[in-house]
């Protein structure tokens, strides 16, 4: 791969994340490992990365700091979302107009669609970390069209309607006892 202008130094990331080397490594390296055409490339004695790259390690970055995942569950997220082949090529540029709002629905749908076993980890994250989900992502996440009630169980998990916040309803997730 030849060095472009828009092509951004590896050695250059700490600074830009606040990182140390071998933490922006292993983010490179977990996004490497889902898609190996993520990787960085030398020119000359120096290695760069692609805008592409630098966007998904930016996102990782936002993920790991404002979501509190891992850096691999961060890359799961990101790396399926960055998918280069020439039939995703569209998709992905249809995914970069969407709003901030529809964003975690898109990559959402997108790991549900090559994770199978995705919607009970993330289940168990939400549920294990207390957190509340908005209507939309909770029906996505369950396969449904809406959801009603106050509480209902499904997949062996409990959900709770909440209070309204900002703009939608948000609902608590409990794992049923066994």
């Amino acid at each position: 791969m030849r060095k472009q202008e828009t092509d951004f130094p590896v050695s250059e990331l700490m600074e830009r994340y606040g990182l140390v080397r071998s933490q922006v490594y292993t983010r490179i390296n977990a996004l490497k490992a889902k898609n190996p055409e993520l990787a960085p490339f030398r020119a000359g004695v120096r290695s760069y990365i692609s805008e592409t790259v630098l966007t998904c390690l930016d996102e990782v970055h936002r993920l790991v700091n404002e979501e509190g995942l891992t850096t691999g569950e961060a890359a799961d997220i990101v790396a399926g979302n960055s998918d280069q082949s020439a039939a995703d090529s569209t998709e992905q540029e249809d995914s970069l107009s969407v709003s901030p709002q529809e964003a975690p629905l898109v990559a959402l749908r997108r790991v549900l669609q090559t994770e199978p076993l995705a919607r009970y980890e993330l289940l168990d994250k939400v549920a294990e970390r207390g957190w509340r989900l908005p209507t939309g992502e909770l029906a996505l996440l369950l396969g449904r069209k809406e959801l009603t009630g106050e509480a209902f169980e499904c997949y062996g998990y409990r959900f709770t309607r909440g209070d309204e916040e900002d703009l939608e309803i948000s609902w608590r997730v409990e794992k049923t006892p066994s």
